[in-house]
């Protein structure tokens, strides 16, 4: 039974996304299917073997996830597939997906929650919570085509030529299993040019403006095909892998040249001629909320890609109010230090010493100590976004390692995206320490179930990260009331561009709306206003996590805060939040009252 799309395992550059989900408890069965069909097995160890199976059905569904998640499938039972990019939405896929997650939920239903293990209950409430939400996702076939693979900023079209510069070679055979998948390229393209032909023809297609981006990324990567960084990279990793000989590794060389330049290179061309083909043939030029049924679609699509139960107006409001407390804040320390005000207009503030990436991190590393948990150590390296890249990629990436070896960390810098020695550090703190390489090396040296490696979320691990980047500018050397200043600034900057992502895509506003709500904090030019409204029409409800991750989790530690009073400590709320794991954060309020009950129960005793 395949049940492989309960987490669509994308081609992500951060960390991955799960499905969203909360907290259900079910009532004990009196018997349960499974404990008939199985007498001789405990519930835990039936519930572990279906966990089992899940997560080798997910990392299984194509060749990049396998080599992503795991170093050493045999170690964990599983067999290498024939490569493949895997599938692309289909109506037969439809169809499939919705019976297996029937499926699934029918062998939830024959468990016992108060026989599983406390880990199992989390796990069971991660997954019954998704599969509620997935019957709103795919309560109409048309859903399923609402959101495009190709998009600006963050498409597969951008993130696939990295994710196989990175393809890890652990062994000789990597190396063939990469080259193999490179000869899939067509075939993935031609199914996803597909894909798009029938969004087009429902409606749903990318705007002109996203039209016109994506084609702009195809030219320069494109561009100049000999110099193409997939041949770049892959020489170097090539030169650099010890156990090959020197004519091996010029066999190696022009296989992959023959197989960028005959593959991957015509599968961008012939995306590229679709793009502009389809350019203003069944566009949407407006949100999801403009499409039919958007509204209740991207209040769900929200919920997933944020981990929240919240509405997008309970989120507006909660936005909204934000927005006013920064500013107030922004003017009282203003008021309280006007030095401040003198340096801000002469453009003063948030001056760092210059420094390598890898110092900054040291510094981070060694910093953050007082208030986070230690990990053990870890191995990482930074890169330079690729040239070609450069104009249609986020500021910086990092990269998640195999849960089996998760010392191995790679983070991406976009050079041009960082303005200052701030931005970078800051940027490396959000990437790096404490942010996502510390989170997710810390859960993995805990040895968690592998099913929960993948079934991640976003609003947990992005609402991290953000909140790593805004303390790490206490870690600066910025005096206090700068360091907060600078804080705020950057808060609402977050607030101001999340607001407007949710108001085009949960709440119907169209560019007037937006060039009103910008007027309203001083930004009158037309142009910037659409500008924005093109941004996140191409890529939906994206600030979503950040900012509203970051909220929950402010919300959680003041929450803590106030049951725990003076036996509150910072760094054990921090070390409650990184041993649950990635979570929907109604999954992690419910079982955070248990632990402020154990904290409780320990002050009394002691």
């Amino acid at each position: 039974m395949k049940r492989k799309t309960i987490l669509c395992v994308t081609l992500m550059l951060l960390i991955c996304a799960g499905l969203l989900c909360g907290c259900l408890k079910k009532e004990p069965l009196e018997e349960s299917p499974v404990e008939a069909e199985t007498e001789k097995k405990s519930q835990e160890e039936q519930f572990d073997l279906l966990l089992d199976e899940l997560f080798e059905e997910i990392v299984t569904s194509d060749s990049i996830s396998l080599n992503y998640f795991l170093a050493d499938p045999s170690a964990f039972g599983i067999a290498y597939p024939t490569p493949t990019y895997g599938e692309v939405t289909s109506p037969e896929t439809i169809i499939r997906d919705r019976q297996e997650n029937h499926d699934l939920y029918a062998d939830l239903m024959g468990f016992q929650y108060d026989k599983l293990r406390p880990d199992q209950q989390v796990v069971y409430d991660i997954l019954l919570y998704n599969l509620d939400l997935y019957e709103l996702l795919d309560s109409a076939d048309d859903y399923s085509y609402y959101l495009g693979a190709i998009r600006p900023l963050n498409g597969l079209q951008v993130q696939l030529p990295i994710i196989l510069a990175e393809f890890n070679f652990y062994t000789a055979d990597d190396i063939e299993i990469y080259l193999d998948l490179l000869q899939d390229t067509g075939r993935y393209f031609d199914e996803l040019i597909a894909f798009e032909r029938e969004r087009s023809a429902k409606g749903f297609f990318l705007s002109d403006a996203n039209s016109d981006k994506v084609i702009e990324h195809c030219e320069s990567f494109l561009e100049d095909p000999e110099n193409c960084f997939m041949i770049i990279v892959f020489n170097d990793r090539i030169d650099q892998y010890e156990s090959l000989s020197a004519d091996q590794r010029e066999q190696l060389k022009q296989r992959n040249r023959e197989l960028v330049l005959g593959n991957v290179l015509p599968a961008y061309e012939t995306l590229l001629d679709a793009i502009r083909e389809l350019r203003g043939l069944g566009a949407n030029p407006g949100g999801l909320a403009d499409l039919p049924d958007g509204i209740m679609f991207a209040h769900a699509y929200m919920q997933y890609h944020t981990g929240t139960n919240k509405t997008p107006e309970q989120v507006d409001d909660i936005l909204a109010n934000l927005m006013d407390e920064t500013l107030t804040t922004i003017r009282d320390i203003f008021d309280s230090n006007p030095r401040l005000s003198d340096r801000y207009f002469s453009d003063s503030l948030g001056k760092m010493h210059d420094d390598t990436s890898e110092n900054y991190l040291a510094a981070l590393e060694s910093a953050i100590t007082r208030d986070f948990p230690v990990i053990g150590s870890t191995r990482y390296v930074v890169r330079n976004v690729h040239d070609s890249m450069q104009d249609h990629v986020s500021p910086a990436f990092f990269l998640t390692p195999a849960l089996d070896r998760y010392d191995d960390n790679v983070i991406y810098i976009n050079p041009p995206s960082i303005t200052d020695n701030l931005s970078l550090f800051t940027t490396l703190a959000h990437e790096g320490y404490p942010g996502h390489l510390y989170q997710t090396v810390y859960y993995l040296q805990q040895h968690p179930h592998p099913l929960r490696t993948v079934l991640g979320d976003w609003g947990y691990t992005e609402g991290w990260a953000t909140y790593a980047e805004f303390h790490s500018y206490l870690y600066a050397g910025l005096e206090k009331a700068e360091a907060r200043l600078m804080q705020y600034s950057n808060l609402f900057d977050l607030l101001f561009i999340t607001r407007i992502d949710l108001g085009v895509n949960a709440l119907g506003w169209d560019t007037n709306k937006v060039a009103s709500f910008c007027r309203q904090l001083g930004i009158s030019d037309y142009d910037v206003a659409e500008d924005l409204y093109n941004t996140v029409t191409g890529n939906p409800l994206l600030y979503l996590p950040y900012c509203l991750g970051y909220i929950e989790i402010v919300t959680l530690l003041g929450e803590a805060q106030a049951a725990l009073g003076s036996d509150f400590s910072l760094p054990e709320f921090h070390r409650f939040f990184l041993d649950f794991g990635p979570a929907p954060f109604p999954v992690i309020r419910t079982h955070m009252q248990n632990w402020i009950e154990s904290q409780l129960s320990d002050r009394i005793a002691a």
